[in-house]
């Protein structure tokens, strides 16, 4: 690099000749050589960026302009380079800048405009330099008419563009920013209209011109012009696109270009609004790593750094508040700080993120220690940033008022203040009623809000008449159709519940109520209800990832239940409310269903329609994929976005197949006679649990019938489902109670009431459906054990489960396979020791025995390497996989339990591994899981989703399954898989084998610990179970190991460290626990 100093030289010696005014001759001499060193300067300020030599640049160029002759086309460049260099100067001096400066570079380029031909090319050139000064005041000071001159003279310069110009698609590009500015101020959509027509305009010219990187950078632009779109009307299809384009053109871009840094701090953010409008966290666990990118690409100094910090404030509070991390929310408020105190006072987005910090210490309060210091912190700034605010700036004065009444809420349920309740109706009312368009996306929010606070503020001594305004604006929340669905969602809810209150404390206050008015309140009711559900399945599309699903379900948990209860209490007819049940639970499991139906009807109908369903299936229905930055930027190859792309082509293609004759309801929710199909040959019963009611839907095959259930309440399912978790020994009073309140009345109702022996060849057998908390009760053991009166299931029906009738049509559409005339492989898999966890002594005696049966099952034995990634290439291949050893159940996401191998603790084999095989080709008979919690799911919010490891296996495409409810332990698992083995080896491989088989094996084992019991010690009945080395010769069949443990956290098939599983040393203390022995054992299937 040349001396900077000897550059600096040259120009002063050059000036110094201009200004003693030579003859012609020596002038053009002196502007060559200053031209030539006023570049040498630019190209050392672009090496460097540094602020001394774009101080150089200014006092040299000012010192030429000052003696070049006013007359000399030499002018006009000097004044468009001074122009750039003092806006730069502005940009560089962050917080510090001098707004003196960009108001000279807007006066230099006017006198630039000045001093061109009409016409010209330089005319053009000063015009746009003219367009882009103005636009950078307009960004520090938000004045209006900058930013309306710009468009002018932008627009102006388009008009005399002349054709095929080189330069056109930058011309445009800057027309394009200008309108999108005046578009983001204004929210006017027919500027915004004009902004997107432009910007595709810069877009096509540059690519008919084969500049790819201009192309790419126009690009930039078009997206910010269509997210800001979506931010106002909530249209996704604006959303998508915008995320579409800049992963496909920034990484073209040059790295370390202001171009790139824009366009991926753009991406991040748009990233981070899907994620607050849909939910996926694949979107915002992208958007993260990507500001942090822009960061590290950005000086220190630079003005926009503000901007980044609080962009990535916001993407680590909203993570925070996902996943309930404190430490995401204390780096939210570090760097939402950072970002005030870098920024200038007088900063556009001062009060915005003043907002964001509030909201930061908001979230901290509600999910930390509940420090007072944090909620009033937050108040005072959401206050602060109220005042700063301009009036005319409906959009910014909405997100103020819902912030800082949500926040004024919060503090009131702290400290009963009810001035902050009154502040908080206020302050909506203030804004809602102010000017706010009905259609903007917030409003949805703050009639949410205002519903929220209306309804506490209802409890407090004459305020009854808040409920019904409550109630109004949870109504007008949910009509707010350009608001996110969740907000939707809930203020329908919220509106169901408030009626259905109404209705409740109606009839407590009056010995006669008029049936007109119930009926009047649940049916407002159950249209509040039936509107929430409408939206479920929309909130959780195919191509969002299964654990992403689950957190949006997880909030709305009951909302079916409910809302079935509701219709019922409406008087409509059982058949919809039953729909409607079906409608609001297993979403998960139905999505995958979907996926993989039978398409052999369609592949011989309509091969092509058939080979696309298959190939976007293919993608819809795949593992975990996610977008990665890579040096050059996002990459998305088989991702996310791919996902979002299928998604859009599977919609299409199901309306093209349900287009063609025989195929209108192809994956259409059941009809009514589809429901009653899933009772042939076998009746199901729908066991709903709601707050308001519980009911049974019987479903047979020509009709359903509603049979209330009148002892049986939510609350003592509750009570009844925690009595059992502390204490085990209270089982037989708990299914003693389950067959008083559900189960008998059940069976009497289907003539099923008597006992039947267990000789009899025709046993009934019936499908349980529970709903809700029911789902960790047993209904199959539910009865009178110990009286020896056949006042049980067990004595009257054989039993079994499935998660929806849906779910139990869809095994049933399934090609059977000829199990039973052709030879099979039985994939064998014993955890006799498991690393890290206690040693299961029975669980190789359980798979040799089973081993030795083969033959006689017609079945080939595998016994694979203990992996994950054996058993899983195995599965395909396998007829019956029986797994004897650990299992876990995970409490906070239940599609990470998980069955233990040698490498479980690096790569557990979970129910998303088990739930992402597709089996369906060639579906599997059986998977036994001999195993603890097999058939379990802990999270209360998810319980209606199936996500258990015996579903999983069923969705894979295996017929049948055996699982466990809760914990089991070691020795006694050998005679159950002993009993109900050769029930298949001497009946064969079928349907009714499988339901009788394990009937068989549970009603002797139950038999011989009755009697046992009965006879004598717990240490009795322990001494006789216990297998000897063959796994034979079993007197007792039971369920715990010799100490009288149980699995879970005192040992059995469990993730537990000690006391599991052994069988030696049989206990002299404890006697054995009902659970531990037939009870948790099932059956889910078809």
């Amino acid at each position: 690099m040349e001396n900077i100093q000897d550059i600096v030289d040259t120009i002063r010696q050059a000036a110094e000749v201009l200004s003693q005014h030579p003859d012609d001759a020596s002038v053009q001499q002196a502007l060559n050589v200053a031209y030539r060193a006023l570049n040498q300067l630019a190209g050392v300020f672009r090496q460097t960026g540094s602020l001394q030599d774009v101080n150089r640049i200014i006092e040299c160029t000012e010192l030429v302009l000052s003696v070049v002759p006013e007359y000399h086309e030499f002018c006009v460049n000097l004044l468009t380079d001074l122009s750039i260099a003092l806006s730069q100067r502005f940009s560089m001096m962050g917080s510090q800048g001098d707004p003196n400066d960009l108001n000279r570079a807007v006066q230099l380029a006017e006198e630039d405009v000045t001093a061109t031909r009409p016409g010209t090319e330089e005319r053009i050139a000063a015009l746009a330099n003219l367009n882009q000064m103005l636009q950078n005041r307009y960004d520090h000071t938000r004045n209006l008419q900058d930013i309306k001159r710009a468009i002018t003279v932008g627009q102006e310069a388009v008009e005399i563009i002349p054709e095929g110009w080189r330069y056109t698609a930058r011309i445009l590009h800057k027309l394009a920013i200008s309108l999108g500015k005046l578009y983001e101020h204004t929210h006017d959509l027919d500027v915004a209209k004009r902004a997107i027509a432009t910007a595709e305009s810069a877009v096509d010219t540059a690519k008919s011109q084969k500049n790819e990187q201009g192309a790419a950078v126009v690009s930039n632009t078009l997206a910010r012009i269509l997210g800001r779109r979506s931010e106002q009307t909530g249209n996704a299809q604006d959303l998508d696109r915008a995320v579409d384009i800049l992963i496909e053109t920034v990484p073209l871009i040059p790295v370390h270009t202001r171009d790139y840094v824009a366009g991926l701090s753009y991406l991040a953010t748009l990233l981070g609004i899907r994620f607050e409008q849909q939910g996926d966290v694949e979107d915002l666990n992208a958007s993260i790593p990507y500001t942090k990118r822009v960061l590290d690409l950005m000086s220190d100094r630079d003005g926009d750094r503000p901007a980044q910090l609080y962009n990535l404030a916001t993407r680590l509070a909203e993570r925070g508040q996902y996943t309930g991390e404190l430490s995401d929310l204390n780096d939210a408020i570090d760097h939402g700080q950072q970002a005030l105190s870098l920024a200038p006072q007088t900063h556009p987005e001062r009060t915005n993120w003043l907002r964001g910090l509030a909201q930061f210490l908001g979230m901290r309060f509600r999910m930390g220690e509940k420090n007072l210091q944090d909620i009033q912190q937050a108040i005072d700034l959401s206050r602060q940033a109220a005042e700063t605010v301009d009036r005319d700036d409906t959009q910014m004065r909405a997100a103020l008022a819902n912030a800082l009444s949500n926040l004024l809420k919060e503090k009131y349920e702290y400290d009963d203040e009810v001035a902050g309740l009154n502040e908080a109706i206020d302050v909506l009312g203030q804004v809602l009623q102010g000017g706010l368009s009905e259609d903007r996306p917030e409003r949805g929010a703050l009639e949410f809000g205002l519903g929220d606070v209306l309804r506490a503020r209802s409890r407090l001594p004459g305020k009854a008449t808040d409920l019904e305004k409550s109630r109004e604006a949870f109504q007008r929340a949910w009509a707010s159709l350009n608001s996110p669905l969740t907000i939707r969602i809930n203020a329908a809810m919220r509106a169901g519940d408030i009626a259905a209150t109404w209705a409740k404390e109606y009839l407590k206050s009056n010995d006669s109520p008029d049936p007109s008015v119930l009926l009047r309140y649940w049916t407002e009711a159950s249209t509040d209800f039936d509107n929430a559900v409408s939206l479920l399945h929309a909130l959780s599309p195919r191509h969002m990832q299964n654990v992403n699903k689950q957190q949006m379900l997880k909030r709305f948990a009951g909302l079916g239940a409910h809302a079935a209860a509701a219709f019922l209490n409406a008087k409509k007819d059982a058949s919809y409310a039953l729909q409607q049940l079906e409608l609001g639970r297993g979403i998960i499991s139905g999505l995958v269903l979907d996926l993989r139906t039978d398409l052999s009807f369609l592949r011989g109908e309509h091969p092509k329609l058939a080979d696309q369903f298959s190939r976007l299936r293919n993608m819809l229905d795949s593992g975990h994929i996610t977008a990665t930055l890579s040096s050059k930027g996002p990459s998305c190859e088989a991702g996310a976005q791919a996902r979002r792309q299928a998604e859009k082509e599977f919609k299409l293609l199901l309306t093209k197949i349900r287009s063609e004759k025989g195929f209108e309801s192809f994956l259409m929710p059941p009809t009514v006679e589809q429901l009653m199909d899933a009772a042939d040959p076998d009746p199901a019963v729908v066991v709903n649990v709601s707050r308001f009611r519980c009911d049974a839907f019987i479903v047979e095959k020509h009709y359903i019938r509603l049979l209330e259930l009148p002892l049986l309440s939510l609350e003592d399912i509750e009570e009844n489902t925690k009595r059992l978790k502390d204490s085990p020994d209270s089982l037989p009073s708990v299914l003693e109670w389950l067959w008083s309140s559900a189960v008998h009345p059940i069976l009497d109702a289907l003539g099923f009431d008597s006992p039947l022996a267990l000789q009899v060849d025709s046993w009934p057998h019936i499908w349980w459906i529970p709903v809700g908390p029911l789902n960790s009760l047993p209904l199959h053991a539910a009865g009178y054990h110990t009286k020896h009166s056949g006042e049980t299931a067990l004595d009257r029906v054989m039993s079994s489960y499935s998660s929806s009738l849906k779910s139990l049509l869809a095994g049933r559409s399934q090609k059977m396979p000829q199990y039973d005339s052709n030879p099979i492989n039985a994939l064998l898999v014993s955890m006799k020791s498991t690393p890290n966890r206690s040693p299961l002594r029975y669980a190789e005696l359980e798979v040799n025995m089973l081993e030795k049966l083969c033959p006689a099952l017609n079945a080939t034995p595998i016994r694979p390497a203990q992996h994950k990634a054996d058993i899983l290439t195995q599965l395909s291949r396998c007829d019956i996989f029986h797994f004897a050893g650990h299992g876990t159940s995970n409490a906070l996401d239940p599609s990470q339990s998980a069955l233990l191998l040698r490498d479980w603790e690096k790569s557990p084999l979970t129910v998303e591994d088990l739930r992402n095989e597709r089996l369906q080709e060639k579906p599997p008979f059986l998977a036994y899981l001999s195993a603890c919690s097999t058939g379990a799911n802990e999270v209360l919010g998810l319980v209606d989703e199936g996500i258990h490891l015996g579903y999983a296996c069923q969705l894979a495409g295996f017929r049948h399954i055996v699982g466990t409810l809760w914990t089991v332990s070691d020795p006694f698992c050998v005679n159950v898989a002993r009993k109900f083995y050769e029930t298949i080896r001497d009946e064969g491989k079928t349907d009714a084998a499988v339901h009788r088989g394990l009937h068989l094996a549970l009603r002797e084992l139950r038999d011989v610990q009755v009697s046992a019991k009965t006879r004598g010690s717990g240490t009795d009945v322990v001494k006789a179970a216990v297998p000897d080395e063959e796994g034979e010769e079993m007197d007792v069949p039971g369920r715990e190991d010799g100490n009288g443990n149980h699995d879970g956290k005192d040992g059995g098939r469990t993730a537990q460290r000690s006391g599991s599983r052994k069988g030696e040393g049989v206990g002299e203390e404890l006697e054995p626990s009902m659970n531990s022995l037939w009870v948790p054992f099932v059956h889910f299937g078809v």
